[in-house]
This record gives structure tokens, sequence and C-alpha cells, in this order.
């Protein structure tokens, strides 16, 4: 169980997840694929497998560094958008002959190093990345903001979540797993692309995808299979009367409505700016040794922040 914050470059941070999850406690996770690494950090092969195995859960994740020059975009309409960043998928096998995430997969890239009409200009395995991460063994969540460049004009803050949740509270099948990302800039996603390049802010595998539609344009997570519920118009907020703060956990869905509720997020939860909480606060909850931090990132091309806390003390 482990915060950490800086500045490194994607494929660092993507190592010192992997190794996080590793060390966790109760040893269910271990490297799935030793070919998997970050040595080579052209085109997207600087990544890592991950495998959890609890009894007879078994379960894959892959975290990828993508970093095609041209031709790889996330929107092909008018305009197009290029983009290169974190690819996460999630995988029920592992083929150990191809060396690679079954066929049989979902995933999604989280493009935060963006460009309009154009093919992106840094090199991710030099580009710098101010982060803020807390790992333990159920997951993790992460979020970051690349250093500017001139060329790239779509650069955007993200923040990424993968975590395991025990406490269902009601069997369905499915994997304890889910996945969230989000950027600063408005999200956008092409049905006509090929799956592995498409970018989806949530994930139920292999229960729900969003966005999964037969269409193209901008997107929002909220409402969408994930449910950060307003009190009442915002988000966690600060009383003015006591000086606490109220909040409601992040509650994940099986479905694109929010009638299926499966369970709630530890890792993180969404805040609103001017209701009492400001950039750094630290959330202590009462009776319990556990706090969250408070992150507002901007982006080098919009002032436009995301608006999260994520776990700071177990």
């Amino acid at each position: 169980m482990t915060y950490a914050s800086g500045a490194k470059k994607l494929w660092e941070i993507i190592d010192d997840i992997a190794a996080g999850l590793i060390a966790s406690p109760g040893g269910y996770w271990s490297d799935a694929d030793v070919t998997w690494t970050t040595t080579d950090k052209t085109q997207n092969n600087a990544r890592r497998a991950l495998k959890y195995l609890n009894g007879s859960e078994e379960f894959y994740v892959a975290l990828e560094q993508i970093n095609i020059t041209n031709g790889y975009y996330y929107y092909q309409r008018n305009p197009w958008y290029y983009g290169k960043g974190l690819r996460i998928v999630f995988s029920l096998t592992w083929d150990s002959v191809g060396h690679t995430y079954s066929a049989s997969n979902q995933s999604t890239l989280i493009p935060f190093e963006a460009r309009y009409n154009g093919g992106v200009t840094a090199d991710m395995a030099t580009l710098m990345v101010t982060y803020f991460l807390w790992y333990d063994a159920t997951g993790f969540a992460l979020m970051g903001k690349p250093e500017p460049n001139a060329t790239d004009d779509y650069q955007g803050s993200f923040i990424a979540v993968v975590e395991r949740n025990a406490s269902k509270y009601y069997s369905d099948g499915y994997t304890n797993f889910f996945s969230f990302s989000q950027t600063s800039l408005t999200q956008y996603a092409d049905y006509a692309l090929s799956s592995i390049q498409r970018p989806r802010g949530i994930l139920r595998p292999f229960s729900y995808q969003y966005p999964d539609w037969a269409s193209y344009g901008s997107y929002s997570n909220n409402g969408n299979g994930i449910s950060f519920v307003p009190l009442p118009t915002y988000y966690a907020y600060k009383s003015a009367g006591n000086g606490k703060v109220y909040y409601v956990k992040p509650i994940m869905n099986n479905l694109n409505s929010q009638l299926a509720p499966i369970f709630q997020s530890e890792l993180f939860f969404m805040w609103t700016e001017s209701q009492g909480i400001v950039d750094g606060d630290v959330v202590a909850i009462e009776g319990s040794s556990t706090k969250y931090l408070c992150k507002a990132l901007d982006s080098p091309d919009s002032v436009s922040r995301i608006n999260f806390a994520i776990k700071y003390v177990a």
C-alpha cells in the first residue's frame, strides 16, 4: 500500500505500478509474460502484463505505453484526433505462445497526449508526466499531467483507475474488476475504429463497457455506468457548519442505466471546486486511518480541470 508522486516518464510509472502490485500483500499479482518489459520504448513496445490469481479467480491486466507517431487515431471524423498515452487491456486468458492478451479482451485508450488533425510529435520515451499514484493489492489510482509540447495542441490531464472490489452486492457471474478513466478535455469516441483504439471511460469486464455505441462523438462518463452522486448539484463538499467533508463513493453499475449497482469504489471519489475543498486538501475518514488526497489538474492546453481525490493513506 503506497502513495507516490513526482515527475516521471509514463513507462517508468507503468513499471512502478507493476512492481507495486506484484509486491502487494497476498501474493495475488505476478508477471504474466516476462517478454513484456519497458526496455524498448519505441512504437507501443514499452508495456507490462500482470496476472491476478486469487483461488479460482484468474485475470490479466496489460498496461501499454502508446507511442506510435502517425496513423494511430482515436477519432477519425472531421476533425481527426490523434493520440498517444496509456492503454489498459483486460483479458481472462493469456496467449503464452503469441505473447499477447487473448482475442477476447476489453480495453481503453487514455490519449492524454493528443493533437488535432495531425500526428502527435511528443516521444513518450522522454515525455515527463507529473503524477499522483496510489496502489495496493486491489489495484491503482493514477492522476497525471504531461509536460507542455508546443505542437501537440490537445494535451490533457487524466485519471486512470483499475480496482478489484471483493464486496459485490450480488453474484453476477462476472469479474470483480472495473476500470475508470477520464481526461480534462472533451472526450471523443468513434465506433468505426478497431476496438483496441477506442477510449472507454468505464469497463466492467466482461459485463459492460462505455462508450460502446454504433455512433461517434463526444461522451461523458457520469450517469453511463458510474454514478458520482451530486449533493445536491455538486459532488464532495466541505460543510459550512462543522467543517467536515461529505461525499458518496462512486457507484459502479453493470449496465448503462444506474439501476444495477454492483459495488462502490474505495480508491477515489469526485469533488467540486468552490464548495470548500481546494487542490491539495487531505480528507481523513472518521473512525479510520484512511485518507484521500484531493487534486485539481489542469493541462497545458486548457484551464479545465479534473477534480478527483485518490487514496493517500490506507
